[in-house]
């Protein structure tokens, strides 16, 4: 009986112990998990007036939109001099719109293009302690993969919606691209909260036509929430 209360004790001392050193200083864990959230501060494409298709007349244009936001998951691996290893998964809905005079007639054509992408960024972080603010530097690179890409089109002439899975712009499903960044880190309870911002230069384009290009130059405004 009494060896059973001697390892509740030890037990009951050790978790003391472990919530304390949590409470006191950075986790020891070798690895932490969390959430990413943020907001792309350029836009994925940028578009000029020009002709689209062979069927159309000069005065079509693309147009397109700011991503309204990004999200996914994190995961941070420690290494030796404070150095992390630092995986995101993250999330965001792109897309553009062309529209103008179809060949032949006095009516427009319309066609709208939606897209998700996915983005995997491996990052080394260096983090500089200083009580419960770290600010730190990560650079690493960044994996781009398309899918789900989906085109409603409006043509005169023709009933109803065309809808097609795929887009004359569209030239690659994967990019891959360099990343720097530079954020702080401090704790608030058992989270530890990281904004950044961050910068990614893509090798490749994703779509590319006359008047519509994918931006090389990528920057976001991310938290990372991580336990």
């Amino acid at each position: 009986m009494s060896k059973k209360y001697l390892c509740l004790g030890a037990i009951a001392l050790g978790a003391l112990c472990i919530g304390a050193n949590a409470q006191d200083s950075e986790s020891r864990l070798p690895v932490t998990l969390g959430f990413k959230v943020g907001i792309p501060v350029t836009s994925m494409f940028s578009a000029s007036n020009t002709d689209f298709l062979s069927n159309t007349i000069p005065g079509s244009s693309y147009t397109t939109a700011m991503p309204r936001y990004t999200f996914g998951l994190t995961g941070e691996f420690r290494l030796p001099r404070q150095f992390r290893l630092e995986v995101d998964g993250l999330y965001k809905r792109a897309g553009f719109a062309n529209s103008g005079p179809f060949a032949g007639t006095s009516d427009n054509f319309y066609q709208s293009t939606g897209l998700n992408v996915w983005e995997v960024p491996v990052l080394i972080k260096k983090n500089i302690s200083i009580g419960y603010v770290r600010p730190f530097i990560d650079i690493g690179a960044s994996w781009r993969h398309i899918s789900g890409l989906t085109q409603y089109a409006s043509i005169p002439g023709v009933s109803g919606v065309q809808i097609s899975q795929n887009s004359p712009a569209f030239h690659n499903r994967n990019s891959f691209g360099g990343v720097a960044g530079i954020g702080i880190a401090f704790k608030t309870g058992p989270v530890t909260l990281s904004p950044e911002v961050r910068y990614t230069r893509w090798a490749n384009e994703s779509f590319q036509a006359n008047g519509l290009r994918t931006n090389l130059d990528q920057g976001d405004v991310l938290l990372g929430i991580t336990f």
